[in-house]
């Protein structure tokens, strides 16, 4: 018998405060992970989160003979990864950022790599990338550009790296992590990027650039669409995970909706993470915001409206403020959201669904959705589905918070990335 894994999200009242350390940013401690498969020597990383996306990094690492070891709030990562000739197989289960990078890893090695996962992600495609790799020298065994893939490598890159940057800045951030490597490989001064068409999420290859210069490799932009990466060697050394600024923007959403008091600890004006600008956003629905050494989010008694506004730098947090519209004072259209549609579900389609499903007023287009708030009115009495997704729990989670009456079909999907979100949230309603 299938265990009942469905829960409903506790209604809030009014006025909370509340102190919450937020789990390291998953974005950053993949990029330091992979990073150090590259370093031959020892890597200490502090504030890895613990969470299924980062549990799938590290033993598809191991498998590629990588030594990571975790300490309590400390991993200690011994590397360099085998770059040989024996066949591997890789099981990054339901993580998109780790299977990108993990394909770049694998066009290192002159053996074959088999990497497969959960069903939801089989069906995110990863044919920029496998483009790349099949233009410089690698085999690709891959139906539709997607997984399951078998990569042999290893790469021969004499000139620039294209790669298409209108999906998913993933792809990108693959290959740029594995640049410096390619240029000292072919005796090249520095690999140049340049990506073809919209980029996407510029902001999150600017979370890769800081990560690398945290390990001594010094990136850089030369216009707007080329990457610039030095031939080096990432040394050993110690490096952190600051708190996750798209966590970050479930508590930030609910202190704006319910005038609370929130201060994430571990989350500042320090921070390069484009999703920290969803406290901008906040600010423009009333809320106060404090960023120095913490940031501490004070909701409005009431709303202001919002009638525009363009997500496209912040694609992971856009799903926060499309959850949380129907509780807006006003209508909303929330713009820049075509890369939505490539996430872990459909993060535009699916949550119209629900919400419609809740008797919601909305539109959407191809990169666009406009949302009428309830007002008065009750939503329907609804099951959430989660699409696997663990953002689709957490977000809508801003939204049950106004009425208790609002399940999720699982209560686990949150260990994904945040295994403690609904203890988190418990706390808000003591």
């Amino acid at each position: 018998m299938i265990p009942d894994r469905s829960f409903t999200i506790p209604k809030l009242a009014s006025g909370f405060e509340a102190d919450i350390t937020l789990p390291g940013s998953k974005s950053i401690a993949l990029r330091q992970l992979a990073i150090s498969a590259l370093v031959n020597g020892v890597s200490r990383i502090t504030g890895v989160p613990k969470c299924d996306d980062t549990d799938a990094m590290i033993e598809c690492l191991q498998v590629l003979g990588v030594g990571v070891e975790q300490h309590n709030d400390m991993t200690i990562v011994s590397g360099p990864m085998n770059f040989g000739t024996s066949p591997v197989t890789l099981n990054p289960r339901m993580s998109g950022a780790s299977t990108r990078l993990l394909i770049a890893l694998a066009a290192l090695r002159t053996g074959s790599t088999r990497i497969d996962g959960h069903a939801s992600l089989r069906v995110r495609t990863n044919a920029p990338l496998f483009d790349v790799l099949r233009q410089h020298g690698c085999a690709v065994d891959s139906d539709a550009g997607t997984l399951p893939a078998t990569i042999h490598g290893s790469l021969n890159v004499q000139g620039a790296l294209h790669i298409d940057g209108s999906l998913s800045s993933q792809y990108i951030t693959a290959l740029m992590i594995i640049a410096p490597v390619l240029a000292i490989r072919h005796n090249k001064p520095a690999q140049t990027l340049h990506i073809k068409g919209d980029l996407v999420s510029r902001p999150y290859l600017d979370i890769t650039l800081n990560e690398m210069r945290k390990r001594s490799v010094q990136g850089m932009w030369n216009d707007q669409t080329t990457l610039e990466i030095p031939a080096a060697e990432y040394p050993s050394g110690d490096s952190s995970v600051e708190g996750d600024a798209s966590a970050a923007s479930y508590f930030s959403a609910l202190a704006t909706l319910h005038a609370g008091t929130i201060t994430l600890t571990n989350l500042d004006s320090g921070s390069v993470q484009g999703d920290y600008g969803f406290c901008d956003v906040m600010e423009g629905l009333g809320a106060k915001i404090s960023r120095a050494g913490s940031t501490c989010i004070q909701g409005p008694e009431q709303l202001e409206p919002l009638a525009q506004i363009n997500m496209q730098t912040m694609p992971d947090v856009a799903l926060t403020l499309i959850a949380m519209s129907p509780l807006l004072s006003a209508p909303i259209e929330i713009t820049g959201l075509q890369s939505l549609h490539h996430k872990e579900c459909d993060r535009l389609e699916c949550p119209a669904t629900e919400l419609r499903a809740m008797g919601v007023g909305l539109q959407t287009t191809q990169s666009t959705i406009t949302v009428v708030p309830l007002g008065n009115k009750l939503p329907t009495n609804h099951c959430l589905t989660t699409y696997h997704d663990h953002r689709m729990a957490m977000a809508f989670a801003t939204l049950g918070s106004a009425y208790g009456t609002l399940s999720v079909d699982d209560k686990q999907v949150v260990n994904k990335t945040y295994p403690e979100f609904w203890r988190d949230y418990a706390r808000l309603a003591q």
